[in-house]
């Protein structure tokens, strides 16, 4: 099976050497493409960026590279973000025409987690031998001087719409009095988000000993339907390696583990409501799978119903592949067990949710960056962290969940992801959930942290079809 990562073009180089190829390249383009028409575009820096983007996305590592070079994402209000320039799709096209990029798949249409739901990914492409001759056989930059592409905002307005009878994304200008109403909220995005991209490029991370360019870590805050008030989760390429293989990372050779808060948004909505809910599970029910009870709650969560038609039924039927009579029996329990915010499913406020369990994972990942100077790795509503910082997630993930709630409502609960590890190193681990941690010294983490080997990750996972967020 293929490895593959979907190429963006978020970052640009300054190392000489690489800009000297892209300069070559490009002059090589315009003398076979000046027959047609003559024109001064600015193909030097699309070439730049195509370039680097092929090391960050680790292509002369064995990746393959979904590529899409269809017209609507480089133009025209269908654009996917102003990185996707039309020189950048002319010199794609190109250097697969020329034979530097040959293609390892065609199209493919990865079910989406949870649903039956499939999106199409481009053809797969590689590093052809006559790149690895003629371009390069290695990445050409010093990794210190890789830079985020100066088209890219840490923030990015959505909007959907049916073009063609097909959904799709795309990024829009706000207006000038969107961006007075929510002037801080960028303004804290940006600096937060700066600061981020900063520190995590001096820190290692690994997956096993094997090393992830920093560049994957970048992150973008992307608000949907064009409104700020909706979505704003960040978004970053390292979140799409699946949840078995995260387990793997390493932060400066130190081991991690994943936390997250448990439930969030059931447990948002009835604190939007002042009230608890009265149970262990938001999603236990009996007679029901929990997964299935999730995706189905997760889908009235997000579905907006149209008029009279309230059901979710028909879409919870094609999100877990059982007959519409069963997912209208789990309908109706899910709407008993939850009869209090009931009144919310079916409206949409799902990216509500989002934009407030954003505002959370920005005050984490500030409080990391910026006052404890720790690394962190963001995954919506996920953390990970080295796991002598366990204790110190936990009290930023409370403290930034009640300043999110003004501080009136602490998080109801989390859990934790890991690998296995020595039952000393597990217990540290155990002590830190429990907050009991006035034995674990510094030191006493550096000797037990020193004891762990390095653990390799057999096989490396990526789910591509989040990564068409960004």
């Amino acid at each position: 099976m293929l490895k593959t990562h979907y190429l963006n073009y978020r970052h640009v180089s300054s190392d000489e050497k690489l800009i000297a190829k892209a300069e070559l390249l490009a002059t090589q383009y315009r003398a076979i493409k000046q027959q047609l028409r003559k024109n001064n575009r600015d193909f030097e820096t699309a070439i730049n960026v195509i370039l680097i983007n092929v090391e960050v996305y680790q292509a002369y590592d064995g990746y393959c590279l979904n590529i899409p070079t269809d017209n609507n994402l480089f133009s025209g209000k269908t654009k996917r973000n102003a990185t996707y320039t039309t020189e950048i799709r002319d010199a794609l096209r190109w250097l697969i025409e020329e034979g530097y990029l040959e293609r390892a798949a065609g199209l493919t249409r990865p079910k989406k987690k949870g649903s039956d739901e499939r999106l199409w990914l481009p053809f797969t492409y590689e590093l052809s031998s006559k790149w690895l001759t003629e371009i390069a056989a290695a990445p050409l930059s010093d990794p210190n001087k890789i830079h985020r592409n100066p088209l890219v905002e840490y923030w990015l307005l959505r909007k959907t719409e049916y073009v063609r009878g097909k959904k799709k994304k795309f990024a829009i200008k706000p207006t000038d009095e969107q961006l007075e109403l929510h002037s801080a909220v960028l303004e804290a995005t940006n600096q937060t988000l700066s600061a981020y991209d900063d520190f995590m490029a001096s820190v290692a991370t690994t997956i096993g000993s094997s090393p992830i360019h920093p560049s994957q870590l970048s992150l973008t805050r992307i608000f949907s339907k064009g409104s700020f008030e909706l979505g704003g989760r960040l978004y970053a390429p390292i979140q799409n390696y699946t949840k078995q293989t995260r387990k793997y990372f390493y932060l400066n050779g130190e081991p991690t583990i994943e936390i997250d808060y448990s439930s969030i948004h059931p447990y948002m909505l009835y604190h939007k409501e002042r009230l608890e809910f009265n149970g262990d599970d938001p999603y236990a029910i009996e007679g029901f799978d929990r997964d299935a009870v999730k995706v189905a709650l997760n889908v009235m969560l997000n579905r907006k119903g149209l008029g009279a038609n309230k059901s979710a039924a028909k879409a919870i039927s094609n999100a877990l592949s059982c007959d519409e009579d069963t997912a209208e029996t789990l309908e109706k329990a899910i709407q008993a067990l939850h009869s209090p915010i009931a009144h919310h499913f079916n409206t949409g406020v799902g990216l509500t949710l989002q934009r407030r369990d954003s505002d959370i994972a920005l005050l984490v990942i500030n409080t990391f960056v910026n006052e404890l100077n720790r690394p962190i790795i963001c995954v919506h509503d996920s953390f990970i962290v080295s796991v002598r910082d366990t204790e110190s997630l936990i009290l930023a993930m409370n403290d930034s969940y009640t300043a999110v709630h003004n501080n009136e409502l602490n998080m109801k609960g989390i859990k934790g992801t890991c690998l296995e590890f020595s039952d000393a190193l597990k217990t540290a681990i155990e002590l830190c959930f429990e907050q009991d941690t006035e034995t674990l010294t510094d030191g006493y983490w550096d000797s037990l942290l020193a004891a762990e080997e390095v653990q390799e990750c057999d096989k490396v996972d990526v789910e591509e079809e989040e990564v068409e967020e960004l």
